[in-house]
């Protein structure tokens, strides 16, 4: 009986053994795992910081982009203003040399000057109806203004100039 008790003993502490072994290599293999798992975190982490860190980049060249658009836009900007004031200067001095000629006109006594007249007079008035809308002219209509203006100019000064 002794023999047997020592056996069973024996083959307890040899499963046992096996038991814990195997317990070992689980948890062994849990514990690799979770190393591989926090290396490849730790990989994605600087991955993300590196792509983070150009799109940074990206985004401050873009705010110099558009900082530099929108130095430019200001300069444009002041271009116009400054168009605009001359050309508004230039239709002064337009409109004198017509209102002399139209009065010019306008004091003679024929019945084809006064008929011009007539007609010079309205469109005249017209004409500075444009020209008051000056400052209010947008940005985009400023080229079609300025001919239209100009057109206008011209066809007056003709039909002044064909009776003068």
């Amino acid at each position: 009986m002794r023999t047997t008790f020592l056996v069973s003993m024996l083959s307890a502490a040899l499963l046992g053994g096996a038991a814990c072994k195997n317990a070992e290599e689980k948890a062994e293999s849990k514990f690799e795992k979770a190393q591989d798992n926090v290396r490849e975190q730790r990989e994605d982490i600087r991955d993300e910081q590196k792509d983070v860190a150009k799109e940074q980049k990206d985004v401050i060249e873009e705010q110099k982009d558009v900082a530099e658009q929108q130095r430019e836009l200001a300069k444009a900007q002041g271009d116009l203003a400054q168009a605009r004031s001359e050309f508004s200067l230039r239709m002064k001095e337009r409109m004198a040399n017509l209102d002399a000629k139209f009065n010019a006109l306008a004091a003679k006594t024929d019945e084809k000057s006064r008929e011009t007249a007539d007609k010079v007079r309205a469109e005249r008035a017209e004409l500075q109806t444009k020209l008051n809308a000056l400052g209010t002219t947008a940005e985009a209509d400023w080229d079609a203004f300025k001919k239209d203006v100009d057109d206008r100019f011209d066809r007056i000064e003709n039909e002044i100039e064909g009776r003068y």
